[in-house]
């Protein structure tokens, strides 16, 4: 049976302050010295999407849940170590997040706070946050040696991909799983091939698996994570990868849950809730006479109409479960379809 779950309202669409990305990039660990260049590319992705940008290498944003409730979106921009957030800074991002917060993890931020079931050492600090990336790369190896070239394949058609050949060839620093930890909810976007390790054999770890993957959060919002971004290159002259990241935006725009008060619409309201086969919008504003649409997490409409002063009914017996927005002029309420 599948029931119809409003869980919450999103930025109004017309009239709504510009929403706000926070780019993190503090290390305690290797540091990749891409963060000036992934800044520019994400100040660039935020022109494209109407986002305001703000880069932060220290930590300071995560002082208060005050101030990360600004963000929409959180990126992880390989960031590394286990000592980069205080204890009261990492209990600000877990209700941050699970306020519906949406994350966005580059390359090392897998290497970030490593899961306490992963090998080697500065494991088990901060579990959360390994198990909301989705990942900890092994060690000893942690990757190939260099960035050699190899293919990357679609898994699952998902909008992060929808710029992306298949197969796309690519030169990139890929990393291991196997003895790290992988978490068992990843839906995986892309996959490389098989590949030969640093010791010139193709061993164990070096079998065809993910570098990009998803999920949709039970609390709202979401996460992508790619284990692509090593060089400084990706950030500045690769079209495919800022496409990849700048889709995966965009995906996690649509699942975003962020809203002050002020952003909240009473134009309508969405019951019974639960609901089996149908919803019921009920209209109280004066000037209901507005368009809407319902959308899924990728964009694709489903359905279109008109709000009516009064209750109008809608069918989603036909929808499959997964995360939908219902739009009007006047802002948008996040819906997810369950089984």
């Amino acid at each position: 049976m599948r029931a119809f779950f409003l869980t919450g309202l999103i930025h109004v669409i017309a009239g709504s302050a510009q929403p706000r990305i926070l780019h993190f990039t503090k290390t305690s660990g290797y540091d990749h010295n891409t963060r000036a260049a992934s800044s520019v590319m994400f100040q660039s992705i935020g022109l494209e999407l109407g986002y305001t940008v703000d880069d932060d290498a220290t930590g300071d944003p995560f002082n208060d849940l005050s101030t990360l409730d600004q963000y929409r979106i959180i990126v992880f921009s390989n960031t590394s170590g286990d000592n980069i957030l205080s204890a009261q800074q990492r209990a600000n991002f877990e209700q941050w997040a699970a306020n519906g917060g949406s994350v966005l993890g580059i390359h090392a931020a897998s290497d970030t706070y490593r899961h306490s079931s992963a090998n080697g050492g500065n494991t088990g600090t901060w579990d959360f946050y390994a198990e909301l990336i989705g990942a900890s790369v092994q060690e000893n190896p942690n990757h190939v040696n260099g960035t050699p070239q190899y293919a990357l394949s679609h898994v699952t058609t998902h909008p992060s991909t929808d710029d992306v050949p298949d197969p796309w060839l690519k030169d990139e620093e890929y990393y291991y799983w196997e003895g790290g930890y992988y978490g068992p909810d990843n839906i995986e976007v892309l996959r490389v091939e098989a590949t030969v390790g640093p010791n010139g054999q193709v061993n164990s770890y070096d079998a065809p698996r993910p570098m990009s993957w998803y999920r949709e959060l039970p609390t709202g919002g979401g996460v992508f994570y790619t284990a692509l971004g090593h060089a400084v290159s990706n950030y500045t002259s690769d079209a495919i990868f800022h496409e990849h990241i700048l889709d995966a935006v965009r995906w996690l725009d649509l699942l975003s849950v962020r809203v002050t008060e002020s952003e909240k619409s009473d134009m309508t309201d969405i019951s019974p809730n639960p609901a089996d086969a149908f919803v019921r919008l009920t209209c109280s504003a004066k000037d209901c006479d507005s368009p809407w649409r319902l959308i899924d997490a990728q964009g694709r409409v489903h359905a279109i109409g008109a709000l009516r002063p009064g209750t109008s009914t809608i069918a989603v017996d036909s929808l499959d479960p997964g995360c939908y927005l219902f739009i009007t002029s006047a802002g948008a309420q996040r819906v997810i379809i369950a089984r």
